[in-house]
C-alpha cells in the first residue's frame, strides 16, 4: 500500500495520487484555540484499513468522494489557469464522515482527514505523534504555538434550512429527535464561526377583524433563545419576497400581502411596532437584523425604497440589511451586501455608503462564477473557500453572507448530485457544484465538508490578521497582500500559502 500526506488546503481526488503538497509525513504549526488538521490519501491497497492515532487524539474522518457532474456556467471565455481546477465529470473528496473503525478502500483508494482541537490554554511546544494504517506508520509533528486565535468579531450569516433536516433525517419539527438534530447542526455551524442565522421561523399573524392583527412570537422566541444559548449573535429575518423577477411587487409577512397596498400598509403598521416592542422587552434589538427583499433589482428599486421608508417610520431601531446590487437604493438600509464582483466594479459607490455611516459586507452564491473570482465551488481550487476571511480583511468588509449551508434542492441527494436545478419564482437555473451546501446530511447527523473546514480556518486567519494590525498594520497588510491581491487574484500554491499562514502565526507569537 502507498500513501501521500497532502496539505488540507488542497483537494484530494480518488483518481489522482500525486499532489503539489504531497509528502511522506505530517508537519503542522497550529495556534492555540484552533485545529491541527491533516489529510492522507491511501492507494494501491486492498480491503479495509484500521487506522489508529498515537500521541495525539484528533477527530478522525473517512473522506467520502462526491461527484461533480458539470462545470456549470464555466466557458472558455471565463476560465482561468486555476478555474475550473478540473474538467467535469469527476469525483472529489469533499465530505467528512466521522471515522467508525475501518476505512474501506474503493478500487484500492481511500482517504482520511484529522482535526485536532488545540485548547486555548495548551502548553506551547512540540508534540510527536503518529498515524498507523495497516503496516504503515506515518510520522506526525505538531508544533503548538504560543499564539492564540482571537475571539470572533466577524459577522457571518449563512442560510440554515430546518426543512432539510426534517426531510433527510425523516423527523418532524417539535419532536425530541428533531430538536437533537437541530442542536447538532447549529453546534456544528458554530464550529465554523457562523454566528448569524438566515432562516428564522415565521412570526404568525392572527387576523381578528379585517386588517386588524395580533402576532404570535412563540416559535420565533423559542428558536431565537435556543440560537443565542448556542453562541449565535445575529438573527436575520426576511419579511419580504418577490412574485416575479420581472415585476415590481414585493409581498410581506406570513400573509404575502403586497407591500404597497392598503392591506399591506395596515399589516406593517401593526407588525413593525409589535416586533420592535418584542425585541426591546427581551433586550434583543442589537441581535436582530431585518431583510426586506433578497436581491432587489431595478424593476423594484422604487417599491423597495418606499418599503424601507415604512419600516423606518414604524420600527426606527431595527437595522435593515440586504444582499443588493449596485442600484438606486441610496440611503435605504444600514448594511449593504454586494456580490464580491459588484463591490469591485462599483467600489466608489459602496465606499460612499460607508463614508456616510452605513456598513458594507459582501456575499457570493451562484455568482460570481469564473474570471478568477473566489467562491465555494467544488470545481475551483480548495483555497477559494479559505480566502473568504482574507477578503474581509483586505477590503475591510465588515461581514459575510451566503444563502446556503444545507439548502439542498427538491430531488437533490447531495451525496450524488452537486449541480441541482434551482427555482426561484420564475427563474430557473442549474447551480454550480456545491453552491447549495457546506454540510452533508449524514446517517447520524450533520457531516462537514473540507470546504467547511477551510472556511472555518479562513475566518480564524481574518481574526489573526485583524489583531496583528492593531500593533503592526504594515506587517498584517504585507502578510495578507502576499497571497490575497483581490477577489480575482490569489495565491494557489499550497506551499506558498502555508508559508504565509505560518508567518502570520509567528508574528502573533511576538
Amino acid at each position: 500500500m502507498k500513501y501521500t500526506c497532502v496539505d488540507p488546503v488542497e483537494y484530494l481526488y480518488p483518481d489522482i495520487t500525486e499532489y503539489k503538497s504531497g509528502t511522506d509525513k505530517i508537519n503542522i504549526l497550529a495556534p492555540r484555540g484552533s485545529f491541527a488538521c491533516a489529510q492522507i490519501l491511501f492507494y494501491e491497497g486492498e480491503g479495509a484499513l484500521q487506522i489508529t492515532c498515537e500521541g495525539w487524539e484528533p477527530e478522525s474522518y473517512e473522506m467520502v468522494a462526491i461527484p461533480v457532474e458539470t462545470n456549470e456556467r464555466m466557458t472558455e471565455e471565463n476560465s482561468t489557469p486555476f478555474s475550473p481546477a478540473r474538467k467535469a465529470p469527476f469525483y472529489v473528496y469533499d465530505c467528512l464522515k466521522p471515522y467508525s473503525g475501518g476505512l474501506t478502500l474503493q478500487d484500492g483508494v481511500g482517504a482520511v482527514y484529522f482535526s485536532w482541537k488545540i485548547p486555548v490554554d495548551a502548553e506551547p511546544g512540540i508534540v510527536q505523534a503518529s498515524v498507523k494504517a495497516g503496516d504503515v506508520t506515518i510520522s506526525v509533528t505538531v508544533e503548538i504555538s504560543s499564539a492564540v486565535v482571537p475571539a470572533e468579531t466577524l459577522p457571518m450569516i449563512l442560510g440554515y434550512n430546518r426543512n432539510s433536516v426534517c426531510k433527510f433525517h425523516k423527523v418532524e419539527k417539535g419532536t425530541s429527535e428533531y430538536e437533537a438534530l437541530d442542536t447538532a447542526y447549529l453546534t456544528l455551524l458554530r464550529r465554523m464561526r457562523q454566528n448569524g442565522l438566515y432562516g428564522m421561523p415565521h412570526i404568525k399573524s392572527i387576523e381578528n377583524a379585517p386588517n386588524e392583527y395580533e402576532f404570535d412570537f412563540t416559535d420565533f422566541e423559542a428558536y431565537m433563545s435556543k440560537a443565542l444559548s448556542l453562541g449565535y449573535k445575529y438573527m436575520y429575518h426576511l419579511i419580504g419576497s418577490r412574485i416575479s423577477w420581472q415585476k415590481s411587487t414585493i409581498v410581506v409577512g406570513d400573509r404575502a400581502l403586497p407591500s404597497m397596498s392598503y392591506e399591506g400598509f395596515c399589516y406593517l403598521a401593526q407588525f413593525l411596532p409589535a416586533l420592535s416592542a418584542f425585541l426591546e422587552e427581551r433586550g434583543w434589538m442589537d441581535k436582530f437584523v431585518m431583510s426586506l427583499l433578497d436581491e432587489p433589482r431595478e424593476v423594484n428599486y422604487l417599491e423597495y425604497r418606499a418599503l424601507c421608508s415604512i419600516v423606518r417610520k414604524y420600527a426606527p431601531k431595527i437595522r435593515l440589511i440586504d444582499a443588493v446590487s449596485c442600484g438606486e437604493m441610496y440611503g435605504s438600509i444600514d448594511v449593504y451586501i454586494p456580490l464580491s464582483n459588484e463591490y469591485e466594479e462599483h467600489k466608489e459607490i459602496f465606499e460612499t455608503y460607508r463614508k456616510y455611516g452605513d456598513e458594507v459586507w459582501y456575499y457570493d452564491c451562484v455568482h460570481p462564477r469564473g474570471n478568477g473570482y473566489i467562491n465555494r465551488f467544488m470545481d475551483d481550487p480548495l483555497l477559494t473557500s479559505r480566502y473568504h476571511g482574507w477578503a474581509n480583511y483586505a477590503y475591510d468588509l465588515k461581514g459575510y453572507l451566503h444563502w446556503a449551508t444545507n439548502a439542498y434542492q427538491p430531488g437533490q441527494d447531495p451525496f450524488k448530485q452537486s449541480c441541482p436545478e434551482h427555482r426561484n419564482t420564475d427563474s430557473v437555473c442549474i447551480l454550480p457544484p456545491g453552491d447549495t451546501h457546506l454540510v452533508y446530511p449524514g446517517t447520524d447527523g450533520p457531516w462537514m465538508s473540507v470546504r467547511f473546514e477551510n472556511f472555518r480556518a479562513g475566518t480564524e486567519e481574518f481574526e489573526m490578521l485583524k489583531v496583528l494590525a492593531e500593533t503592526d498594520k504594515e506587517l498584517a497588510d504585507e502578510i495578507c497582500g502576499t497571497v490575497f491581491h483581490s477577489f480575482t487574484d490569489v495565491e494557489y500554491d499550497p506551499a506558498a500559502f502555508r508559508a504565509v499562514r505560518n508567518k502570520l502565526i509567528r508574528a502573533l507569537e511576538k
